[in-house]
């Protein structure tokens, strides 16, 4: 398979993978072609990516909602890739002001940080890594000229591997930022994977959540709000997939801010990005050393 020109591994980044399951060191097969756990399974290497992914998520009900979720939007990012249409530059001075507030600084892994557009708020030389379940996100991306235009830095290789948000193939306590944006309401199970970000995270290390919460500000989901979900619901039975929220996960402000909570971080900042209402927030929260489960 050709090699992909848009991800790296270096140096560093393979001293931390491990893997995801077993959490220890792997080996490289003979033949380059793959990573090799000590307890029998082997992980591919495709076209430079590994790929670190555990679940076939074609089980319970929940997982085939999510994998249905993942479908749709690689469908959808594959569509974009060929079409000039998205204002990059609107999205990316969209988000300005909250990187401005939320600085991510120190070592940094983006869970589902897809082609790694993160990297416009880096430093140069910061160590920086971007994991995503979608393996082919760089296809075509040379091609999208407007997306280049904004974001030119998506030319030049990223390190990137695709892997579980609940299954995280990296050493403990190697990162000094966790960054997880639009992503925690697409995990199939947020409290592994918010664990999984504690683990990973120095001791006081930051996590960064940015999402778009149930209810907005105030916690209360309007009857305008009601109406369009019910109606979404619906058109299903009638062959109307379009508008079907694949979301995992719908969480009103309490509900995510007890999550982190629980998962043993202390929420230091919370951050409303403009342009919306109130409705999508930006939380850091510092690891604290000492978790322990909290409830019977």
């Amino acid at each position: 398979m050709r090699k992909n020109n848009f991800v790296k591994i270096d140096d560093w980044v393979k001293d931390i993978i491990v893997d995801p399951l077993s959490k220890q060191a792997l080996r490289l097969s003979g033949n380059g072609e793959y990573l090799l756990s000590s307890y029998g399974r082997k992980y591919p290497i495709i076209g430079g990516v590994y790929d670190l992914r555990l679940l076939n998520n074609e089980t319970t009900y929940d997982q085939k909602i999510w994998k249905k979720g993942q479908i749709e939007f690689m469908k959808y990012s594959r569509s974009e890739a060929t079409s000039d249409n998205t204002n990059y530059d609107s999205e990316l001075n969209g988000v300005r002001e909250v990187y401005e507030e939320i600085p991510i600084d120190g070592t940094c892994l983006d869970v589902g940080g897809h082609q790694g557009k993160l990297r416009a708020f880096l430093e140069a030389n910061q160590k920086y890594i971007s994991c995503d379940p979608y393996l082919n996100i760089f296809d075509k991306v040379a091609e999208h000229t407007n997306l280049i235009k904004t974001y030119p830095f998506l030319l030049e290789p990223v390190n990137f591997l695709s892997c579980d948000a609940e299954f995280l193939p990296f050493k403990s306590c190697v990162f000094q930022i966790v960054h997880m944006r639009s992503v925690i309401d697409h995990f199939l199970n947020p409290e592994l994977a918010l664990n999984e970000a504690y683990r990973v995270l120095e001791n006081k290390g930051s996590l960064i959540v940015g999402v778009y919460v149930n209810g907005g500000k105030q916690g209360k989901v309007c009857l305008k709000d009601r109406i369009k979900e019910n109606i979404r619901t619906v058109l299903p039975y009638f062959g109307i997939h379009k508008y079907t929220d694949h979301h995992v996960w719908r969480a009103t402000y309490k509900e995510l801010t007890d999550l982190i909570s629980a998962c043993g971080f202390e929420i230091i900042k919370a951050h409303w990005q403009k342009g919306y209402s109130d409705t999508v927030c930006y939380i850091r929260a510092l690891k604290k050393v000492e978790l322990t489960r909290n409830f019977i």
